[in-house]
């Protein structure tokens, strides 16, 4: 937020409606983002319980285990550009001006890009870049946050509630939205 302030302040290149909606932004897509990687993930790990293990009698595996758990069940589904200039994207006319809509929770699955399976949970796999946070210009501002505040959440619960188990992996509720993916509640006991 001082960033935007700065700029403001330096440039006024960014209007007061503009650092607004901005700031707005940071704070809903922060909170989401977070609370939804860390259901989707605890949902994941109880659905591969072998995966549990390997995580609790290694914690070292946390950062890559995030990172997997990003890829695996992104709590952001897609997003979308306005194309600067016409293009060609795989073959396809894109024109100047035209929607392109960018399926990242699909993208994470890619077989190109997850030979070794990418419908398996694999906390150990190599070379995890999950797209879960955008990329290039438009890559999210706090998802190094995210990522940091999963890893403390996740290490947290493995440590302080060893016994956790969730009461039901089947019948979940995900929340009605597209664009990000979460569930509406998660029950466990421990």
């Amino acid at each position: 937020m001082t960033g935007l302030l700065a700029a403001r302040e330096a440039d006024d290149t960014l209007s007061e409606a503009e650092i607004v909606a901005n700031i707005n932004l940071l704070f809903g897509a922060g909170h989401e983002t977070t609370t939804n990687l860390i259901g989707n993930g605890l949902l994941a790990l109880h659905r591969n319980p072998e995966e549990l293990e390997r995580l609790r009698a290694d914690l070292g595996l946390m950062q890559n285990a995030v990172e997997e758990l990003l890829r695996y069940d992104s709590p952001v589904q897609l997003t979308s550009r306005l194309a600067l200039a016409d293009t060609e994207i795989m073959g396809e006319h894109v024109a100047e001006g035209e929607e392109v809509i960018a399926l990242l929770g699909s993208a994470n699955h890619d077989p190109a890009a997850y030979a070794g399976d990418p419908e398996r949970l694999d906390i150990g796999r190599p070379g995890v870049r999950a797209l879960s946070f955008g990329g290039g210009l438009h890559f999210c501002l706090g998802a190094q946050l995210a990522r940091i505040e999963g890893e403390i959440a996740f290490r947290r619960l493995i440590e302080r509630l060893p016994r956790m188990r969730l009461t039901d992996t089947e019948d979940v509720v995900w929340k009605p939205t597209v664009t990000l993916r979460g569930l509406k509640s998660l029950a466990a006991e421990w």
